[in-house]
């Protein structure tokens, strides 16, 4: 089941707005703007009120118009995707809305949130409480200045190549057709204050490590699958679109290819190890969510012969867990600004979407499902290959998971209940969910649905 389609099936919520249409465009702001204050979420233009999908005609060139008509209303502005979907054969409109970071966001001089399932004006006492709460955080390392950068210490192609993307992506007019790269960088929220940021430095610096050393990646290659020695290494700085570019083409140079050979056919058909969307897709979320403002993190790629394994010193957003990335969720980036230019160049496909692609791609490329670790010292993702047996990689089952894994075909889904009664009465509900996880984790189920529609379904 695609996102779209799992998110549908869920029903309206906390995080998840229907809509008929998308004529009203102010009523749409205030959705988008109650989200971004309620910690994200999706807007589904095209659903009726029975959950019904309704086509939306030439959605894509009112997609593009309504991103652009959403700009004009909401401050300050705000990094979220408009698109469209086909949900089995039919077209929706997708608004994916990241948790913003710099509350209270405003539509019309007003401040919006959601309560359940409705979206309403903010109170006076909650406004004052977002404030007061916004003044007692710490300013994220992104967004704070950098005394020592001028804008001679920035890349002005780079800067350049973000604002010709964006136009053709059709994903934002950054300062309409100014080319003056103050005017740009305020509009990117790198200019404040007078001074340029942390950000447009990672983003756009000619030499970043200079000023901030801990922005380098590291990259190892080993001969064996154990690690015990590495045939190479390398460290990698510059703006962060070369850093991207720079680590996967250093994990594709130590990765083969493999080869097969077919008896109707005299030519050999060349295989990669990896899914290219895959690996990229890794390698920018731990761009995107590593913790710069710490001298000891970073990020970490090593590439063995059966994995590759990207670490980063990023955490996982308060009350989540590695297993959330695998079901459907609302985007929280750690560093808004830099994701926003990482999606402006188009590394990032949809918002919030990379983890699901991930394993929707990895199963339809018949690879095994990346596995995501998360601790307190960071979050380690690691992509196998297809040199990787799947029965190196089966954790141990016990007699219910096995039999579980007997009886339920790939495409078909169980509930947490219908697994208690079928598979595991004699244990209690904790051990029946740790069951389950552990066969999430593993590779095998994928949770869809929300908290009250949540099932689990058999993917290899």
């Amino acid at each position: 089941m695609n996102l779209v389609k799992q998110i549908i099936s869920g029903g309206e919520s906390q995080s998840v707005v229907f809509l008929r249409n998308a004529a009203d465009v102010q009523n749409i702001a205030q959705h988008v703007v109650a989200l971004l204050n309620s910690g994200g979420g999706y807007i589904v233009i095209g659903v009726d009120e029975n959950n019904q999908i309704a086509h939306l005609a030439n959605s894509r060139d009112s997609a593009i118009q309504l991103r652009t008509q959403l700009d004009e209303v909401i401050t300050p502005k705000a990094y979220f995707d408009v698109g469209t979907d086909d949900v089995d054969g039919q077209t929706v409109m997708m608004i994916d809305v990241p948790g913003g970071k710099d509350l209270p966001f405003v539509t019309n001089d007003r401040v919006y949130v959601r309560q359940g399932r409705h979206t309403i004006a903010a109170s006076g006492n909650l406004i004052q409480s977002i404030l007061q709460k916004r003044v007692a955080e710490v300013e994220r390392w992104e967004r704070r200045t950098s005394p020592m950068l001028d804008l001679d210490d920035l890349d002005h192609e780079e800067i350049n190549l973000t604002v010709q993307s964006a136009r053709e992506l059709l994903r934002i007019s950054i300062a309409g057709a100014s080319t003056d790269k103050f005017v740009i960088l305020s509009a990117l929220g790198m200019h404040v204050r007078g001074q340029l940021t942390n950000a447009a430095d990672v983003c756009f610096g000619q030499d970043p490590a200079s000023r901030n050393p801990q922005i380098r990646v590291r990259a190892f290659s080993f001969l064996t699958t154990k690690g015990a020695n590495y045939q190479d290494q390398a460290t990698f700085s510059g703006p962060v679109s070369r850093i991207l570019e720079l680590a996967e083409a250093f994990v594709l140079r130590h990765t083969p290819v493999t080869a097969e050979f077919h008896e109707d056919r005299l030519q050999r058909t060349d295989q990669p190890l990896y899914a290219r969307y895959v690996l990229r897709e890794g390698l920018v979320n731990a761009l995107a969510h590593r913790d710069y403002a710490s001298f000891s993190g970073g990020i970490t790629v090593e590439v063995y012969p059966d994995r590759v394994e990207i670490w980063n010193s990023g955490k996982l957003p308060k009350g989540w867990d590695a297993r959330k990335l695998r079901t459907a969720h609302p985007s929280l980036p750690s560093n808004p600004d830099i994701a926003h230019i990482l999606y402006l160049r188009g590394y990032m496909e949809r918002i919030g979407r990379g983890t699901l692609k991930m394993i929707e791609v990895s199963q339809i490329e018949g690879l095994p499902s990346p596995k995501w670790q998360a601790d307190e010292d960071g979050v380690r993702l690691t992509i196998f290959n297809r040199l990787y047996s799947k029965q190196e990689r089966q954790p141990s089952l016990n007699e219910r998971q096995q039999k579980l894994l007997d009886t339920l075909e790939v495409g078909q889904a169980i509930t947490m209940a219908d697994y208690t009664l079928g598979f595991a009465s004699e244990v209690s509900k904790r051990q029946a969910q740790r069951d389950l996880g552990l066969l999430v984790d593993a590779g095998y189920l994928v949770l869809e649905g929300g908290a009250r529609t949540s099932r689990y379904v058999r993917v290899e």
